[in-house]
């Protein structure tokens, strides 16, 4: 054969050669085309194919990932994009990043996963997901506060402060991070710091309050009534009921399917501002400053009228400064959210006798407050009390004697 068509042939050859080297597998090429058409399912089966055929490739492991996600299964697209960083950690960085049209795509299904590990109480899971979900995007402050709360559950409270104040290097305005650095210094009894940090705290909570209140009663006037209805509809997913209130009361005529993102932050910073005046309250409460304790309880009852805590923690306060009435009102209101509390009930009865409404205290007292401790001495003292103080000497006796029962034992 002469040379000239030697060459020529295997020249020819080596296109056919490169161009099978070159060209994706099958199962590659059909995969991609039905994550585009957004068949997802027929996606995954062409990437489980390709994983029989290729099991170290990197690249099948992020394009099952991504049809995961397109599954709404996020647990197993983290699965996915876990082995694709093991195998091959920078270019499966490098491929996530590339599609830029969907790298928070990626990072909100890692998210996603992170927070089902938590709530799973699969920490070690849930910091593996977060790890990958900063190197896609380190700039989303949420990603810190699960984090941190992962390492708190750990009994890392050191790690749990540096992710907050990694929340706080990325927006120093995050209200939540504040938050949740008062609390650790707040289970560690540093009170004066941990006001500092509910200070700050208090301050961002309510800028966003404040803006997204402005947003929801821009047609009418703000009613404290209406916001706290709103709270309770969206925290009991009373749909329906809550689109009402946006409609008729507010005035949105697009109602929920309009203002859903609004109403969902607007909860949220107003339990964010209730929690931190509560435990600025107890702060103060264990800094035995009765007068500051009080004042950001009532606070806290403000933004979250359903915190019994508050309501119970301020109504004693009251009693202390033998304010009657106003501690009456907060234990009853309590008492509806916790009808088996016997603090509770107790310390209504004592503002009924305080109040000389002895039959009221009596009726407390013995019906809602003795089938709860029959043997506390204080409430058998109590109920002896105000059976004297009506004029039935038998009745109070009866107590007295069952305390002296109670001593010999």
């Amino acid at each position: 054969m002469p040379r000239r068509k030697l060459m020529k042939n295997l020249w020819a050859i080596g296109l056919i050669a490169l161009f099978f080297i070159g060209c994706p597998a099958t199962w590659e090429n059909s995969c991609k085309i039905y994550l585009q058409q957004g068949d997802y399912a027929r996606a995954k089966e062409q990437a489980l194919i390709g994983k029989q055929e290729q099991p170290d490739n990197y690249l099948v492991y992020t394009l099952l990932g991504k049809a995961e996600i397109g599954l709404n299964n996020y647990l197993g697209a983290s699965e996915a994009f876990h082995k694709a960083f093991e195998l091959d950690s920078l270019k499966t960085l490098k491929w996530l990043k590339s599609d830029k049209e969907n790298v928070s795509v990626y990072w909100q299904a890692l998210y996603n996963a992170a927070w089902t590990f938590t709530t799973e109480k699969k920490y070690e899971d849930a910091l593996k997901t977060l790890a990958l979900c900063k190197l896609i995007d380190s700039s989303n402050v949420s990603q810190y506060i699960l984090e941190g709360n992962a390492y708190i559950e750990l009994g890392d409270k050191t790690k749990g402060m540096q992710a907050f104040k990694n929340a706080l290097k990325q927006d120093p305005e995050y209200a939540e991070a504040y938050y949740s650095i008062g609390n650790l210094y707040f289970d560690n009894q540093e009170y004066d710091s941990a006001l500092h940090y509910y200070s700050s705290a208090i301050s961002y909570f309510e800028k966003d309050y404040n803006k997204i209140k402005g947003a929801l009663f821009k047609n009418v006037g703000y009613e404290k009534g209406i916001a706290q209805e709103m709270i309770r509809l969206w925290n009991e997913k009373r749909k329906e009921e809550l689109d009402h209130l946006l409609k008729v009361k507010l005035g949105i005529d697009g109602g929920l399917e309009a203002q859903s993102r609004n109403v969902e932050k607007f909860v949220k910073s107003s339990g964010g501002l209730g929690q931190s005046y509560y435990f600025s309250g107890m702060s103060y409460y264990s800094l035995k400053n009765d007068s500051l304790a009080l004042k950001n309880l009532k606070m806290a009852i403000e933004y979250l009228p359903d915190n019994y805590n508050a309501l119970l923690f301020a109504g004693e306060l009251l009693i202390r400064l033998s304010k009657w009435s106003e501690a009456r009102n907060l234990f009853e209101e309590a008492s509806v959210l916790k009808p088996d509390n016997f603090v509770i009930w107790f310390y209504l009865g004592v503002c009924y006798a305080q109040e000389k409404n002895f039959k009221k205290a009596i009726e407390v007292y013995e019906e809602k407050a003795l089938p709860l401790e029959p043997k506390n001495v204080d409430l058998l003292t109590n109920l002896a009390y105000a059976y004297r103080e009506i004029g039935n000497t038998k009745k109070a006796l009866e107590y007295l004697k069952k305390i002296e029962e109670l001593k010999k034992e």
